[in-house]
């Protein structure tokens, strides 16, 4: 072969090279999904109740009116230079009747910088536009990891969903805490009951004098045609203490009629909402 053509040959391959080399960089490399932060590793590890109160964050589990979905928002977080969290449940496996499988999602993007996170989680599984839901949902639990410096602040605490309305019905946390004695509603809603960790953020709530834990009733239920029962029982009851309703939709605060028997706080109630315990002296 002619050295002409060699070298014709050489510069051709040598461009051709040059060229898919150019591309890779320009549209596949840079394509390449980013890698994947490293958990933060922290050198101390302490509990939620080590917090001052606070500094903790204020945190709602909302079902959706199908019950297909949990509606996870988050807030007070400034405290924090990152959290992450856990919310898992047990269902019924579909592949073995009479067995239950462990569900959940994790969150790793809560900007702690924003007044407030907000993500919603399926409870089931979907594809192309079918959704297969999760069945006799149970042992819910809520597992967060808080990162202040080298020092991780961690909790752990249970909720629970309830599917009420057709019919008069008492429901009540798995801690035994919190119940409702709720009447017809005309038709079903899902409802969880769940500790708040902390307090919502109100100028009508001070939250030195709070006690807790503070229990949520979360639901997109409407305000009931007759009033329900709401029994908080208590660790450390006062001699006298005020009940406080807050409602997260309206950030209102309201004054509950409420009687201290013993350990037992108990109001009648014509809506649901963050429940709130005050000691009056």
């Amino acid at each position: 072969m002619p050295n002409s053509k060699r070298n014709l040959y050489i510069i051709a391959a040598a461009s051709l090279v040059l060229i898919l080399a150019v591309v890779y960089f320009l549209f596949v490399f840079q394509k390449k999904p980013r890698a994947i932060k490293e958990t933060i590793n922290a050198s101390e590890i302490k509990q939620i109740t080590d917090l001052d109160i606070t500094k903790r964050p204020f945190i709602t589990l909302t079902p959706t009116s199908p019950g297909s979905e949990i509606i996870i928002s988050i807030e007070n977080m400034s405290e924090f230079d990152n959290i992450e969290y856990e919310l898992t449940y047990l269902s019924d496996n579909p592949q073995l009747p009479g067995e239950k499988i462990e569900r959940g999602s994790t969150g790793t993007d809560v900007n702690t910088k924003e007044p407030k996170y907000k993500k919603s989680m399926l409870l089931g599984t979907a594809s192309k536009g079918v959704s297969s839901p999760d069945k006799n949902i149970s042992d819910g639990k809520l597992t967060m990891h808080m990162f202040k410096g080298d020092v991780e602040y961690q909790s752990e605490t249970k909720w629970d969903m309830f599917q009420v309305g057709s019919k008069a019905t008492e429901i009540k946390d798995s801690t035994g805490r919190i119940s409702l004695s709720l009447p017809i509603l005309g038709k079903d809603y899902y409802i969880i009951l769940a500790d708040t960790l902390g307090v919502p953020k109100n100028q009508d709530i001070d939250p030195s004098k709070v006690l807790l834990p503070v229990y949520g009733a979360f639901s997109i239920a409407p305000d009931f045609p007759k009033k329900a029962k709401l029994t908080i029982n208590l660790d450390s009851p006062p001699s006298t203490g005020n009940l406080l309703g807050y409602d997260h939709n309206e950030d209102k605060v309201t004054k509950l009629d409420s009687q201290l028997t013993g350990s037992s706080l108990t109001a009648q109630i014509d809506s649901l909402a963050t429940f709130v315990v005050v000691p009056s002296k």
